[in-house]
């Protein structure tokens, strides 16, 4: 047992001491760079980029170029009205041609406010980006502070695992003298037993937290790391502020507000259907024919180039009415549900906010509470020490200990991750 023990203790100090430290800051810029969603967030910014370049909207003309060769086999015959014929047999005829067309869109409305609607999906895109950047920095400061807390709570077991395995030695230094009993031994080592088993418990869950933050950041997920377990709390929030600023900053506000935007110009783009599309086209054509002997017309070509103005004009579409009034209604909808989201998120700041005050009242308490715990816990020690109290009061006094300040682990880190939400909810976490 003390060898099981001494191994336990040996190796969780030696991996805490080797391991490198990542900062808060550090998994931010790691996720900046190697999260796949913001990857993919990115190149989807490059293709609207992209969709907004004028040579895939039609302001560029069109230019074509087709030719070809042909053949025949056969005979013919003629009557004149002079009187004379002309006749061939089993004669080879062939021609080709050869033309090459430009199209160009002088006049479209429609065209013009569509890559509008475009440039405007653009800014749609990037406040997309920006979002899903905040939420993965979310789900990795979530990650965060979850193998920090883990983290703190090994150390705690860790520490626990120490007193326990003294207890046990003092205990069986009691009874091979003959100032104690077998059954304060058996009892050590049991509470020993457990104390590890938490122990190496705790650990595995910190194993599989590192991971996940591995995954988070887009790392592989055999990086091992420690993070800082001090967290540095803010208490200059102000609840007016934090409302105010949401109504500007809060993304998912930004994104319904700009998706409104784009929607507007639908109305804009049903309307220009009224107006004519004014196009214009220009070509070049060859072409070349080699008839037979006895033929009428023995070889023949023909050459010029050719122009067109032309106006595409829809006088009346019955279905035109039907769709602005859906542009109309979807619009509304829209409207509404900005209205809706606003009055959401507004109850969500205020029920986080409430949530951070009682977070930061409780962490006060519990770190009283695990100063409480700590004195009595080294006056309990005294006492054992001198044979005033029994093996089950010294391991209450040590179990009070380890709840406090896992509790307090717990509340410090629970109330960073509310300041997280809050600021989440303000706009605020990606600054």
């Amino acid at each position: 047992m003390k060898n099981i023990v001494l191994v336990i203790i040996l190796f969780f100090g030696l991996s805490l001491n080797a391991q490198n430290i990542l900062t808060l800051k550090q998994a931010k810029i790691i996720t900046l760079t190697n999260n796949f969603g913001i990857k993919i967030a990115k190149n989807n910014v490059v293709i609207s980029q992209n969709q907004t370049d004028k040579s895939v909207n039609g302001y560029l003309p069109t230019v074509s170029a087709n030719a070809g060769l042909s053949g025949n086999f056969g005979g013919s015959s003629q009557s004149f009205g002079s009187g004379g014929e002309a006749s061939t047999v089993n004669a080879f005829t062939w021609g080709g041609n050869a033309t090459v067309n430009a199209n160009y869109t002088i006049f479209d409305k429609r065209r013009d406010l569509t890559f509008k609607q475009l440039k405007a999906s653009l800014s749609l895109s990037n406040l997309q980006l920006k979002q899903t950047i905040e939420q993965n920095l979310f789900q990795v400061y979530n990650g965060y502070i979850q193998v920090a807390q883990l983290s703190e709570n090994v150390n705690t077991l860790l520490e626990t695992v120490i007193v326990s395995r003294e207890r046990l030695r003092r205990a069986q230094y009691q009874l091979d003298f003959g100032q104690g009993s077998g059954l304060n031994v058996l009892n050590a080592k049991v509470d020993i037993q457990r104390d590890s088993v938490n122990l190496l418990n705790t650990k595995m869950n910190l194993e599989n937290a590192k991971r996940n933050l591995n995954v988070s950041m887009g790392r592989t997920t055999s990086e091992d790391f420690q993070v800082e377990v001090d967290m540095v709390l803010s208490d200059n929030f102000n609840l007016e502020s934090l409302i105010e600023q949401s109504k500007n900053e809060n993304l998912d506000l930004q994104v319904n507000r700009r998706n409104l935007v784009v929607s507007e110009m639908n109305l804009q783009i049903i309307d220009a259907e009224k107006q004519p599309i004014v196009s214009a086209g220009a070509s070049y054509a060859f072409n070349y024919s080699d008839n037979p002997v006895g033929a009428f017309i023995d070889k023949s070509n023909s050459y010029g180039l050719a122009a067109n103005v032309g106006v595409n004009w829809t006088i009346y579409d019955g279905s035109r009415n039907i769709r602005m009034q859906n542009a109309v209604i979807n619009l509304s909808n829209q409207k509404l549900q900005i209205d809706q989201l606003r009055q959401q998120i507004e109850r969500d700041i205020i029920n986080a906010w409430s949530n951070y005050q009682n977070s930061l009242f409780v962490l006060q308490v519990e770190e009283n509470a695990v100063q409480t715990n700590k004195e009595n816990f080294v006056r309990t020690e005294e006492q054992i020490n001198i044979g005033r109290l029994t093996s089950i009061e010294f391991r209450q006094a040590q179990l009070n200990l380890l709840n406090a300040q896992t509790s307090f682990n717990n509340a410090k880190f629970d109330t960073k991750l509310r300041e997280i939400q809050l600021l989440q909810l303000v706009g605020k976490l990606i600054d």
